[in-house]
C-alpha cells in the first residue's frame, strides 16, 4: 500500500516491495519513499543503511544492483515504511 507521509501528504509516498539481496538472492522486504521526480529513498527491512536511488524500484528488485546517489546510516535500523520516512525526514 502507498501511504502519504505526515509532513507532506501529497508529494512523498511510501511503499513496500519484495526484493532480493546477496549472491543467494535472499528474499527481503524493501521500504521505499518517493523523493523528487523519479528518485526513491529505500532500506531493506532491518537494515541500518538508507540509500537514495535515481530509479523507481519495483517488486523483484535485486538491491545489490540498484544504483545509489546518496546514503546514510540510521542507528536503529528500518523496520517499516513509517520508520523509513522518519529517518529521511530527521
Amino acid at each position: 500500500p502507498t501511504t502519504p507521509t505526515p509532513n507532506n501528504p501529497t508529494m512523498k509516498k511510501t511503499n513496500t516491495i519484495q526484493g532480493t539481496y546477496g549472491s543467494g538472492k535472499t528474499p527481503c522486504r524493501v521500504f521505499t519513499l518517493s523523493h523528487r521526480s523519479c528518485q526513491q529513498w529505500y532500506a531493506v527491512e532491518g537494515s541500518r543503511n538508507v540509500n537514495l536511488s535515481p530509479v523507481t524500484l519495483e517488486d523483484g528488485q535485486d538491491v545489490e544492483e540498484i544504483p545509489d546517489i546518496d546514503a546514510f546510516t540510521w542507528p536503529d535500523g528500518v523496520n517499516s515504511e513509517e520508520e523509513l520516512a522518519a529517518a529521511v525526514e530527521a
